[in-house]
């Protein structure tokens, strides 16, 4: 019996198929949305931990209250020299590194442009590369005391200027010639390959700062538990400051914060692509109500010869599943196919940080849902076909 409601169900589906193309094109735009927008964001999720873990997971961050972005950006509450020396007193802290940032004018060639300077105190600058696996593709880094000198990142070297800048070019920061001593090796991280990196005491005076710092980098020694030390950091750096103007990150606390607003950002996709897979739903409700009036001859022949109406009411759900599951065999493919093609458009755009996987889980969960919302939309349209009267039925023109 059920074999013969799949044969009724694809023979119906196959005599209407323009009706049915279309039908299905409602779930298949539905499903392929919710596949494609939660992959992405998936994807940016697991290129973000992936990163969080190249940063150093032995690194507690400590930034003034506020700041958003890299070092430098989004608040005026500064740290300063004084917030190191009370950080690297702390017993458990192997060092701390006290970067000072800011948007800069760089000239190359007669080209300017505006990029992202990060200044690093020359003594720490090649363990603190180390300690988070930052290799050079050319050069070295700062040697101790060394000035006049200037790191770049791979995007700064390849795509900032019209030019190519190579190793011992020489480049200009707010108006001083610095030269190129190292260029860093391509890491998927936006604040390293879009940054020109330079010696603290040069940036110093160029930037007329000198005893900012714009964030800390405080690295512990192994052994130590990182919510512990991150709870000292924050008891002895309110007392030093007498005030709480900055903020203690651990990198599992920096790393749920951005899951979390991920996690929103996921639900509200998912639920913008939810309302296409409703018109989708609603256009699966029409078209089975359109084939009981088609079909209601052969409805009522069907009774006649002893069909009941949970067989009736069985052959149309199957029908409307059908189409449901459809549309989502061939949304999952759409999805997945957008999803991946956004994540190498995004990645020939310089923006790497995307990491797509084909998620099992959620291409069934997207095919288990299409196939039930093609059985809640056929639901009124079958209860009604087995609700037909055989008499009534036998006489419908």
């Amino acid at each position: 019996m059920i074999i013969d409601f799949f044969r009724i169900s694809f023979f119906s589906l196959k005599h209407t198929k323009i009706r049915s193309w279309l039908t299905i094109i409602g779930i298949v735009i539905g499903i392929a949305a919710i596949v494609a927008l939660i992959s992405i964001s998936q994807g940016l999720e697991n290129a973000i931990t992936e990163q969080f873990s190249k940063l150093g997971v032995s690194d507690i961050r400590v930034t003034p209250k506020g700041m958003r972005g890299p070092p430098g950006s989004g608040s005026d509450i500064i740290l300063t020299k004084k917030d190191v020396e009370t950080v690297e007193q702390i017993k458990g802290v192997d060092y701390v590194l006290g970067v000072l940032g800011q948007r800069s004018t760089v000239k190359f060639g007669q080209e300017e442009k505006r990029l992202n300077t990060l200044a690093y105190p020359t003594e720490l600058t090649a363990r603190a590369f180390l300690d988070v696996d930052l290799e050079f593709a050319q050069g070295r880094p700062f040697n101790k005391g060394e000035k006049g000198s200037v790191m770049i990142g791979a995007n700064v070297a390849e795509d900032a200027f019209k030019k190519e800048i190579r190793l011992r070019n020489n480049l200009e920061v707010e108006g001083k010639p610095l030269k190129v001593v190292g260029i860093v090796k391509k890491a998927g991280l936006p604040v390293i390959d879009n940054g020109v990196f330079l010696a603290l005491d040069d940036a110093r005076e160029l930037f007329g700062k000198p005893d900012e710092i714009s964030a800390m980098t405080v690295h512990v020694l192994p052994g130590e538990d990182m919510n512990s030390m991150a709870e000292t950091i924050e008891r002895k750096l309110k007392r030093a400051r007498n005030n709480e103007n900055f903020q203690v990150f651990t990198p599992q606390q920096a790393l749920e914060q951005m899951r979390t607003i991920l996690g929103i950002v996921e639900i509200v996709l998912a639920g913008i692509a939810a309302i296409s897979l409703l018109v989708g739903g609603i256009g699966i409700m029409n078209s089975m109500y359109t084939s009981v009036l088609e079909r209601t001859r052969e409805i009522g022949v069907m009774k006649a010869v002893g069909a009941t109406n949970a067989n009736i009411m069985a052959m149309f759900l199957l029908e409307s599943g059908f189409i449901g599951l459809g549309g989502g065999l061939i949304g999952v493919g759409l999805g997945t196919g957008i999803a991946f093609s956004f994540g190498q458009i995004a990645a020939q755009l310089g923006f790497s940080l995307l990491l797509i996987k084909i998620n099992i889980q959620l291409l069934a969960f997207a095919l288990a849902f299409s196939f039930l919302v093609g059985l809640v939309s056929g639901t009124l349209p079958a209860v009604r076909a087995s609700k037909l009267k055989p008499v009534d039925a036998l006489r419908y023109e």
